[in-house]
This record gives C-alpha cells, sequence and structure tokens, in this order.
C-alpha cells in the first residue's frame, strides 16, 4: 500500500529535476580579438563553440584613370617671311596635320605669299605642300623635329610691261622647335630651306642678269605658327 502511495510522488519529483535541466541560463561569451570563435556556456556546465566568420570589408575601389586619348589629326598654321637684300615676301599657310604615331607627322597645305622679289618686281605666290615631319623626342614638352618634302608654287610677278604667271616644282627641308602647351595644342618655329625649278611653258627665263640666266631659285623661309590637335 505504502508503494502505491510513494510512487506518485517519485514521478513528480523527476518531471520537476527534469524541467530545471531544460531551463538552464544561456552565457554568450564575445571572441577577443586573437579568437574567430564565440562560445556559449549553458548552466548545467554544458559548453558549444560556434565558429565566427567575421564579414570583410569592402575595399574602397579607385576608379581607373581615363585612357589617354591618341591625338592623330591637327590643324596647324603659321606666319613666316623670306628676308634679304632684295627680297622681301611674308605670308601665312595652313595644313592640315596627321600623326600616325608620336614621332612622324604629315603635312598637307596651302597658303600665301606676297613681296618684292630677288629682282625688285612684286610677287604673289601660292605654294602646296606635303612635308613628313620627324619629332626626335615626342616624349618631352620642347620637342626637336626635321621636316622634308616636295611642292608646288603657282606666282604671279608684276615686271615692267607686263604680268608673268609661273608654276615652279620643288622641294623644301628643315628643322624646328614644338613647345607643346597642352595635349591639344602647341607652338612651333622652325627654319626651311626652299629650292625649286620653274617648269610652266613661257621660254623666257624667270632670272638674268647680263648674259647669265637661270629657271631655278632657292631661299629660306622663317616660320613661326601653331598646331590644334583634335
Amino acid at each position: 500500500m505504502l508503494r502505491f502511495v510513494l510512487l506518485p510522488f517519485i514521478a513528480v519529483a523527476v518531471l520537476l529535476t527534469s524541467t530545471e535541466a531544460a531551463h538552464a541560463e544561456v552565457v554568450v561569451v564575445r571572441p577577443d580579438d586573437t579568437s574567430s570563435q564565440v562560445v556559449v556556456r549553458t548552466k548545467p556546465p554544458t559548453v558549444v563553440v560556434v565558429k565566427h566568420t567575421p564579414i570583410p570589408q569592402a575595399e574602397a575601389v579607385k576608379p581607373a584613370p581615363p585612357p589617354k586619348r591618341d591625338r592623330k589629326v591637327g590643324l596647324h598654321f603659321d606666319v613666316g617671311g623670306t628676308f634679304g637684300p632684295q627680297v622681301v615676301m611674308g605670308g601665312f599657310s595652313g595644313a592640315l596635320r596627321f600623326r600616325p604615331n608620336e614621332h612622324v607627322g604629315i603635312d598637307l597645305g596651302s597658303g600665301y605669299f606676297a613681296g618684292n622679289d630677288y629682282q625688285g618686281f612684286y610677287r604673289t605666290e601660292i605654294p602646296v605642300t606635303a612635308n613628313v615631319l620627324f619629332f626626335v623626342n615626342p616624349q618631352h614638352k620642347l620637342q626637336v623635329y626635321f621636316l622634308l618634302g616636295p611642292g608646288l608654287s603657282f606666282g604671279r610677278v608684276d615686271t615692267f610691261n607686263e604680268v608673268r604667271r609661273m608654276t615652279h616644282v620643288g622641294g623644301q627641308a628643315g628643322m624646328g622647335l614644338e613647345l607643346r602647351l597642352a595635349p591639344a595644342f602647341a607652338l612651333n618655329v622652325d627654319v626651311r630651306g626652299v629650292l625649286r625649278h620653274r617648269i610652266d611653258s613661257d621660254p623666257r627665263p624667270e632670272f638674268f642678269d647680263g648674259t647669265r640666266s637661270t629657271n631655278t631659285s632657292g631661299g629660306a623661309v622663317l616660320t613661326f605658327g601653331g598646331t590644334l590637335y583634335f
């Protein structure tokens, strides 16, 4: 009879003990600077280890520099003249410039010059030129270049009693300096030697001095100008 009375009390005691264990206290310990784990402690003492993986911070991404613009086309303008004891001629010219690479330029141009020639006659000329420029040090602001190329010239000369029209073929060569003030703009100065021969149908020589005559002429031209690159 006593056994049947004690059994309910024993069952209640066991149930209360299990409930207390189920409601154990949980303490979370944050990781220190040298640990990447979170330690979870329970009461009664049961240790559960949870791995902690820190979230990496996004690194600051630097924007890529803009690509260097390859300027291969430009417009060139200059003023120049030839000066001597008897000749004073000046004018201007322009050219379309191509830069297939940094060391080479190609100028296709024309211009207009006027003044007095070697014989003192008033002369006007329209040159048409095709020059190749060789840039020695294109990586510098101040660049040295050489030029060489063929050309045509269409002239008009007012003599004492008539107007003569002449056509010349020849070429020019020289050297100069280009100061690159900005990627899109440069200033230049150069000196050019010109040699040419008259090829029109007029049989009379262009230049004569007593018994000597010639249709070949030459000289030097000094120019100042600038180039706008695109």
